[in-house]
């Protein structure tokens, strides 16, 4: 793995463990879950080479979501349309009902 971040492990050269797994596995699901609540199902995110960003996209409609692990300050760690938007793929009564099945 490249170095992503500015942190210390970045200072020894390039990471050889994956340092940063359990950060971005709460940024992935919080991510993936935004986007569901909006009815988007997101691809497997991948990373962006030499930059601590990974990048998913919803199957349908193709909307982006990412999660940086090292943002600039005051802005978010998760972003995209995926996040903000609804899936135009499907309606607002399929959104709804999802939504309802995830809080049964």
């Amino acid at each position: 793995m490249s170095k992503c971040k500015d942190c210390v492990v970045g200072l020894f050269g390039v990471c050889g463990v994956d340092y940063c797994r359990q950060e971005r596995e709460v940024l992935t699901e919080e991510a993936q879950q935004t986007a569901e609540q909006c009815g988007h199902t997101l691809t497997e995110f991948v990373k962006i080479k030499d930059y601590p960003i990974w990048e998913a996209r919803c199957v349908r409609c193709e909307r982006l979501a990412a999660i940086n692990l090292d943002p600039p300050p005051n802005e978010p760690d998760i972003y995209g349309e995926a996040l903000a938007v609804n899936c135009p793929e499907i309606d607002d009564e399929q959104i709804a009902a999802r939504s309802d099945a995830e809080m049964s």
